[in-house]
């Protein structure tokens, strides 16, 4: 059995110092509920600004640069893999990242540490409405990472909407998808379509997939909060939050409820064995109305 925590919560947009030390403090009380995984939202250590992404605003675009650190050797990083060490658990957290071969190049990246150390990290690659004025994209590499309590993928926040990040981690061996997030909810009903969306597609990711999908979101106005663990089987919500500060915990058979969904919930169907992968070009073809590759430099 795996014990997982997801967390809701805020983060100040000057202050790095005073997230990363909330974040310390869920790491401990989690520790003592025996914590196998702890995921954090999108950009909790450094903030998404005093607007979110909905507009843009240069004086946030600042603080961003200057809270970025290097992945994996700056200070928050090293403080986490100690963290990992100390209590034998793997932390997951959103942070901005600066480029090592320009100062004011950034990425919104996830980070994953644990018991062994500095596992890894992933840069985000779709960048939604100003976002994309704030970082710079990655490459898709989209990351397997193997540890004692299974394979974890990670993506970030708008990479759900696309079923192709997750179809990629999970065709890559990946049990746990993490999806740290940052997503709005502007009335503050659960029938806003914000919330419908978010709620909804991390379900999608997990079923069609036949994971486990977690995600942790931020609270506060105008944010959607509901942090949750969600299960590879139908309707499978295994813990969430709901709107305000906290963290929900789930303990979970990873390899077993893999393979209840895959032999049972479907009648033996599983959709990656299933898959016919040969009729699917069209999906990666270019077009006018999506004419951008977004890969590496140089691939075609």
């Amino acid at each position: 059995m795996v014990k997982i925590a997801t967390v809701c919560m805020a983060a100040d947009p000057r202050d790095k110092v005073v997230n990363r030390n909330n974040m310390i403090a869920y790491i401990e009380k989690a520790a003592e509920q025996g914590v196998d995984l702890i995921v954090f939202p999108e950009s909790i250590l450094t903030g998404v600004g005093t607007v979110g992404m909905q507009q843009f605003n240069s004086e946030d675009k600042l603080a961003i640069q200057k809270m970025a650190e290097l992945v994996p050797e700056g200070e928050s990083t090293q403080i986490f893999v100690e963290l990992a060490k100390k209590y034998d658990m793997y932390i997951c957290w959103g942070m901005a990242e600066r480029n090592p071969e320009r100062f004011d190049a950034t990425h919104n990246v996830s980070v994953l540490v644990g018991p062994e150390g500095y596992l890894g990290k992933y840069r985000k690659v779709h960048l939604p409405l100003c976002e994309r004025l704030y970082h710079y994209p990655g490459f898709g590499d989209y990351p397997v990472f193997d540890t004692r309590i299974g394979k974890i993928g990670l993506e970030i926040c708008y990479d759900k909407c696309f079923p192709e990040v997750s179809r990629t981690l999970a065709l890559k061996g990946a049990q746990i998808i993490l999806g740290p997030i940052c997503w709005p909810n502007m009335t503050g009903s659960l029938d806003d379509p914000d919330h419908l969306v978010h709620v909804t597609f991390s379900h999608a990711r997990a079923m069609e997939n036949m994971i486990f999908y977690v995600d942790a979101n931020h609270c506060g106005p105008h944010m959607g909060g509901h942090s949750q663990i969600v299960g590879p089987n139908p309707g499978q919500l295994l813990a969430t939050t709901g709107f305000d500060e906290g963290m929900a915990v789930a303990e979970v058979d990873i390899e077993g409820e893999m393979n209840r969904a895959r032999i049972f919930s479907m009648g033996g169907s599983d959709l990656l064995r299933d898959r016919k992968a040969g009729t699917y070009g069209e999906v990666t073809k270019f077009n006018e109305f999506n004419p951008v590759w977004g890969g590496r430099v140089g691939e075609e």
